[in-house]
């Protein structure tokens, strides 16, 4: 499959859960942060264990679908819970900044596996040179917007 085409799809499906779950980015992009830290320290013991099962998967390789999983994870059980963006614009930027957080985290396992054309060489180059830029953009986002959180009013039962 060429390059481009999937990670539209992988960019697409991860815009779409984050967009329609309303969930703050902040919170989500620092498990994505998170999971990544995970998948560099484990990737390798749970592909042993896997492959000690009995379990062999060939394409897409069985340590990037492990990493893939790892990564995501932590972020999964977030978005049925936690705070909600009110405004439209919000949760558009929101899902745009965890699209990118996540497809960026997880290129070097797409690059691994995936035979490159020359349209989707030139797409990954280009991905892959700025990646450092972006996930440092992104997860500054992640740090102003869980610093902007506000915790809900509570009324003062006394009065």
């Amino acid at each position: 499959m060429n390059l481009v085409i999937i990670l539209l799809v992988v960019v697409g499906l991860l815009f779409a859960t984050t967009y329609i779950m309303k969930r703050h980015y902040g919170v989500l992009g620092l498990a994505l942060c998170a999971g990544y830290l995970l998948a560099a320290m484990w990737t390798n013991d749970i592909v042993s264990f896997i492959q000690g099962a009995g379990i062999y998967i060939l394409i897409p390789p069985l340590a990037s679908l492990v990493t893939a999983v790892v990564v995501i994870l932590p972020a999964v059980p977030l978005l049925f819970s936690g705070p909600i963006y009110h405004t439209q614009w919000q949760r558009l930027l929101g899902a745009v900044a965890f699209a990118l957080l996540a497809t960026s985290l997880l290129l070097s396992s797409l690059g691994n596996w995936l035979d490159l054309d020359t349209t989707g060489k030139s797409v990954y180059d280009v991905l892959v040179h700025n990646r450092n830029v972006i996930i440092t953009a992104a997860i500054a986002y992640a740090l102003y917007d869980v610093f902007m959180l506000k915790n809900p009013k509570v009324k003062d039962k006394k009065k």
